[in-house]
């Protein structure tokens, strides 16, 4: 009998696509999940469109194997350290396409005067555009997205509730980024009681972000698998090394329309980046690399109570794009945070029941100018 709470994922970046050997896993590669799936057609079968005496299927022919992998649900968790790596580095990595990860502390200085969305610091160190930061205001603790950075002049977008003040702190975040290019895959192992498998060349064609107006963040991930194994996977590494406690709740935070601060019970951002598998040609049977073929797309969706018309609906009437920041958490090193620089929201359905009346917008995230890939932008801080 299977006990399902007893699984465990582990999961590793591929150094090649496909690896082989298969990467060797190790006690820190686990990643705590709350669902996850392997599926696999191994031959792929198809029946013969020959004509025969009888209706019924008799010939069937091979087709190159098809898998995929799928982490249902697991919780977005930071690690708990600020610049440390979560648990699902990899698996938001392959994603995204990249990352930075910026060590740094300096403090705000007072000339030029610092206002809500520049400031000169003591030192920017390796900061660039399109990294996240840590600013420290009021002994409130605020994640924002660099526009600029000049020597050591910041700019930083949406704007702070009040200017940062002399001495105030600035720290380096650690930043996914999207590319141009996506080419990272995965190695990911499931272990179960008796039963364990593992799936190569995954590549994470979708990924979506969930935050809950109470609870806390969850991601889901899911792609394409080059090859499925069951009965050579590697023995289950002897220990099961976690990082990070419990992540931030949506409870505490901010979220932001433009620069201002509004209220809202749910927001999701799926990533869709139109990956495809080699695996066409004649003498191939196994996929030979995972790249993209269709256009990437960033989609979001935000629930908010029908109440203040001017935070989202008038804008979306107007057609009028909007940037949108999601933060969870005010505690160093236990902070999410989601920035998207132009949304194009819909004008959402409304109904009249004789419950609470709520809205569900729907957008399509886009980029600030052409080849910049900055339409999201996960930080963690």
């Amino acid at each position: 009998m299977q006990i399902g709470r007893k699984g465990k994922l582990f999961v590793k970046k591929e150094a090649t696509y496909n690896e082989t050997p298969r990467p060797t896993l190790v006690a820190t590669d686990a990643i705590r999940h709350i669902d996850v799936g392997m599926t696999w057609d191994p031959f792929a079968r198809v029946t013969s469109p020959e004509k025969k005496q009888s209706p019924g299927a008799v010939v069937r022919l091979d087709r190159r194997s098809t898998g995929e992998f799928s982490l249902r649900s697991a919780l977005l968790r930071p690690s708990g350290t600020l610049n440390t790596l979560p648990e699902a580095d990899e698996i938001l990595e392959a994603g995204f396409g990249s990352k930075t990860n910026v060590t740094l502390t300096t403090t705000v200085s007072a000339s030029p005067a610092p206002t809500t969305t520049t400031a000169t610091v003591a030192s920017a160190g390796t900061l660039a555009t399109g990294d996240g930061i840590l600013i420290t205001r009021a002994g409130i603790k605020y994640v924002r997205i660099l526009t600029n950075v000049i020597a050591n002049a910041l700019t930083w977008a949406p704007a702070l509730p009040t200017a940062p003040t002399t001495g105030e702190s600035v720290k380096g975040c650690l930043t996914y980024k999207l590319t141009t290019d996506l080419a990272i895959s995965l190695f990911a192992a499931h272990y179960l009681s008796a039963t364990k498998r593992s799936e190569s060349g995954i590549g994470i064609d979708k990924l979506s972000l969930i935050f809950d107006g109470t609870e806390e963040a969850r991601l889901t991930a899911s792609g394409p698998a080059a090859a499925q194994e069951t009965d050579a996977v590697q023995a289950e590494p002897a220990a099961f090394t976690t990082v990070g406690g419990n992540p931030p709740t949506g409870m505490v935070g901010d979220h932001y329309i433009d620069a201002v601060a509004v209220l809202h019970k749910t927001l999701t951002v799926d990533l869709a980046n139109g990956l495809a598998l080699r695996h066409s040609e004649a003498g191939v049977a196994v996929p030979t690399e995972v790249y993209r073929v269709g256009r990437r797309e960033v989609t979001i969706k935000e629930e908010t109570f029908a109440e203040d018309e001017t935070e989202i609906y008038d804008l979306a009437e107007a057609g009028t794009d909007v940037s949108v920041l999601r933060q969870n958490g005010r505690t160093e090193g236990n902070i999410l945070a989601l920035y998207l620089p132009r949304v194009e929201f819909k004008v959402p359905d409304q109904g009249d029941d004789d419950g609470e009346v709520s809205w569900s917008f729907s957008g399509l995230a886009l980029e600030s100018a052409d080849g910049m890939n900055d339409e999201l932008r996960l930080v963690m801080a």
